[in-house]
């Protein structure tokens, strides 16, 4: 009896490892147009959209604009190591984050902002949610560093704690229409402010975030000594 007690539970062993191998080397892609293919059956439940947002742009706006009307509780996390120094704070970024959400007009009550300390799975499972959310531009250009992640989401809990079942993590890719909108043109394009001015830099950033934010961001990512 306690012979097959114990076969027994090697096999669920192996069969839960081999689950979670299966999900780190397949992961789940929700491909452009998003709205073709739901990989959570239940809606009416909470999922974590983690990202750093530095800044926020256009791009993650569609993807958070499509989340609050596929699912009933959106919380954006934006991770926070306290040992470490910020240019921009991510208090700033949420601020800036939670204004783009009121410049589109996206139900509040169905999204927040949250600035997490620690890891951010942990986060997730104590607010119940079902998955976490990572924003990309393709798999093939941004796997290899979010596989590295997704091997800490998955592992975490049960090296970490709390013992439980790892979240999945599913990734969407960005809109095509905002392929050349990213976080990295957008700090690139602010630290030209010793040769451009706030309205040409304004100008060339229409399209990339909504013009209700376009100053936030000016004054949070140039730095004073810039003009």
């Amino acid at each position: 009896m306690i012979e097959m007690l114990i076969v027994a539970l090697v096999g669920g062993l192996l069969v839960s490892l081999l689950i979670l191998v299966n999900r780190v080397i397949f992961p789940t892609i929700l491909s452009y147009p998003w709205s073709t293919k739901n990989p959570l059956k239940c809606q009416q439940q909470t999922i974590v959209f983690a990202g750093s947002f530095n800044p926020p742009h256009n791009g993650h706006l569609a993807m958070i604009e499509y989340l609050s009307k596929t699912y009933q509780n959106v919380i954006l996390v934006i991770g926070m190591n306290p040992n470490k120094t910020y240019k921009v704070s991510p208090q700033v970024r949420a601020e800036i984050l939670e204004n783009m959400i009121v410049s589109r007009k996206i139900d509040k009550s169905r999204v927040r902002v949250k600035v997490v300390s620690g890891y951010i799975w942990r986060y997730a499972m104590a607010q119940n949610a079902v998955a976490m959310i990572r924003g990309i531009r393709t798999w093939g250009k941004d796997g290899k560093d979010e596989r590295a992640l997704y091997i800490l989401n998955t592992w975490g809990p049960i090296v970490f704690g709390p013992l439980k079942w790892p979240l999945e993590t599913i990734y969407m890719e960005g809109d095509p229409k905002f392929v050349g909108v990213s976080s990295t043109a957008i700090r690139e394009l602010c630290d030209l402010s010793r040769t451009l001015t706030n309205d040409e830099l304004t100008v060339r950033l229409k399209g990339m975030v909504p013009r209700e934010v376009q100053k936030d961001i000016l004054q949070a990512y140039i730095t004073n000594d810039d003009h």
